[in-house]
């Protein structure tokens, strides 16, 4: 199903949602002063996180908000990394959930050659045991 996008009247109706009591344009999460042009109107519930179920209804003012570019929705602690790397790992659970991701495997190769002093060390014979306790003669001397 494809991205359900805000009409131009819901844009409007948000951005008057938005608006303080002088009438400025203010960011809906912050409570930031915003110029013209500063501010970009973003879903609350990222669409590629909701079920199909709730992409079938038509989108409402209710789940957008106004959010200043600078302050709130771009940049490192932005509100739009924070849904790529949601979006990402509800990805990877699904995948893994699912069957689709292939499991790790080792690597195929034939290894590395045995160095000189492994390869003497295989040839030889191994060590005689060892006895672990000694005998009763020897300890009471």
């Amino acid at each position: 199903m494809a991205r359900r996008e805000f009409s131009r009247n819901q844009k409007e109706e948000i951005i008057e949602r938005a608006r303080n009591a002088e009438g400025k344009v203010a960011c809906e999460r912050c409570g930031l002063i915003l110029k013209k042009g500063t501010w970009e109107i973003d879903h609350i519930i990222p669409e590629a996180l909701r079920p199909e179920v709730d992409k079938k209804a038509k989108i409402t003012i209710a789940e957008g908000q106004l959010l200043g570019k600078d302050c709130c929705h771009r940049g490192e602690e932005g509100k739009t990394n924070k849904d790529v790397s949601q979006i990402a790992k509800a990805k990877r659970q699904y995948n893994g959930a699912n069957g689709l991701k292939r499991p790790k495997q080792p690597i195929k190769s034939p290894g590395f050659p045995k160095a000189e002093k492994a390869s003497k060390r295989s040839s030889e014979q191994p060590l005689p045991p060892r006895a672990l306790y000694k005998p009763a003669e020897e300890t009471s001397r």
